[in-house]
């Protein structure tokens, strides 16, 4: 019998088998706390593995180079710009390839890389980030990184796949990220496409707040819409979408019921917000001291870690469930239409009433009092409960007859046993 040769299946069907072996998961594999990177723009899972089936013959590196660029996960501006300098530009054809995006940052450098692939990019995860500022720089400061990535956004017209993330030390109060998820939500009105959306972060209601804009040519306050409330109302007109994933709210607000009333919303995945995460490398470098209206690239501060929002599984399962005796929860209530979304896509964890009724207390746990022995607890307190169990337990002692430990009124191991007897035989 002839031994299969792989290079004789049809393209078609060996596509389909290189693609498992090429295409890089969505989510990497996670690391030690204790492990670091040999470099600042190396890959957490090494591509040697993936980098092989292209070297195997001129067909296999025809057919496999699209499936490699199929998914870019980012960790540095500095792995951008060598993607870019090495690849991208030589050959922009490879950027048309790019259908799953993964930025842990917002950068300038990455807004080529999406002005390059945003016609055929299907899924978009962006983690939000802040500078920090050192104590030199004063005054307002144009976040430069911001305003060229937003200004790329625009460009994306066929995302079905939105992920937003935010580290922990990273606040909606701060510019940057009010002003991203502004651009973003406003980048969604001409996502038509769009059908999953992720936010994983708790969502709050600041439909109230009055908020100072962060532009690009104007530094005068602005009274207007926060972010999320921008964010919500862009999700509640999306027609194609059909699933929500955000984390759970700890107090009630209308952020999510503001998208349960899009008719074309199939589920909403609540998630507790537990789970591990790692942390790519940053490149750090100091500010320079600037006075007044500072004109500065965030690459040049502090970029935030992203551990808490770089889970290693797919992002917000949600899998384990979640306890429906929140605050959300009793709130949520109220409204049928986010009760139904949220059964169709959050497993509920239904609480269970604990008694200890008839429960058996053995007798060497109890506290021992001054002077009794094994066979004589410590008194209780006296009260009705205590003096009408020791009536009972009197009445239905036999005259003559001394009474066990385990049935005598004077002890409060006694007085239990006796109670939980008395019920199993009635």
């Amino acid at each position: 019998m002839a031994s299969l040769d792989l290079s004789s299946f049809p393209e078609e069907l060996l596509e389909r088998i290189l693609e498992q072996c090429v295409i890089s998961p969505f989510s990497q594999a996670p690391r030690p706390s204790w492990h670091r990177p040999s470099s600042p723009s190396s890959d957490v899972v090494p591509v040697r593995g993936r980098v092989s089936l292209l070297l195997v013959s001129k067909t296999f590196l025809r057919i496999c180079t699209p499936l490699f660029y199929n998914t870019i996960h980012i960790t540095s501006a500095n792995q951008v710009r060598q993607l870019l300098s090495n690849a991208l530009r030589p050959n922009p054809s490879l950027a048309r390839s790019i259908r799953r995006l993964i930025l842990p940052g917002v950068w300038a450098e990455a807004a080529e890389l999406l002005q390059m692939c945003s016609a055929n990019l299907k899924t978009l995860d962006l983690t939000l980030d802040v500078p920090q500022l050192s104590l030199a720089v004063q005054g307002n400061m144009r976040d430069l990184d911001a305003e060229e990535f937003c200004e790329a956004l625009k460009d994306v017209k066929a995302l079905t796949h939105i992920v937003i993330r935010k580290p922990g030390n990273v606040y909606l109060t701060q510019p940057k990220p009010r002003y991203v998820l502004f651009e973003v939500a406003k980048a969604m009105n001409g996502w038509n496409d769009l059908e999953h959306a992720t936010l994983s972060f708790r969502l709050s209601d600041d439909s109230g707040a009055t908020t100072a804009r962060y532009t690009a040519n104007a530094q005068a306050s602005q009274a207007q819409q926060g972010p999320i409330t921008a964010l919500t109302q862009a999700l509640s007109t999306r027609p194609k979408l059909h699933t929500l994933s955000t984390i759970l709210p700890s107090v009630w607000n209308e952020s999510i019921l503001r998208i349960s009333v899009n008719p074309s919303l199939e589920r909403i995945v609540l998630a507790d917000g537990v789970g591990g995460g790692r942390e790519p490398s940053f490149e750090h470098t100091s500010s320079p001291a600037s006075k007044g209206d500072a004109q500065c690239s965030a690459r040049d501060l502090y970029a935030a870690p992203v551990a808490a929002t770089m889970p290693p599984g797919p992002p917000l399962e949600g899998n384990h469930g979640i306890h429906s005796t929140g605050l959300f929860f009793v709130q949520a209530k109220k409204h049928p239409r986010l009760c139904e979304l949220i059964r169709a896509g959050t497993s509920i964890i239904r609480t269970r009433a604990q008694t200890m009724a008839g429960a058996r207390v053995p007798l060497h746990v109890l506290p021992m009092a001054h002077g009794s022995t094994m066979g004589q607890a410590a008194l209780p307190v006296a009260g009705p409960s205590s003096r009408r169990a020791s009536a009972s337990s009197s009445s239905r002692a036999r005259p003559g007859q001394l009474s066990s430990p385990s049935s005598s009124s004077t002890t409060s191991s006694g007085r239990r046993y006796t109670c939980a007897s008395s019920s199993r035989r009635t």
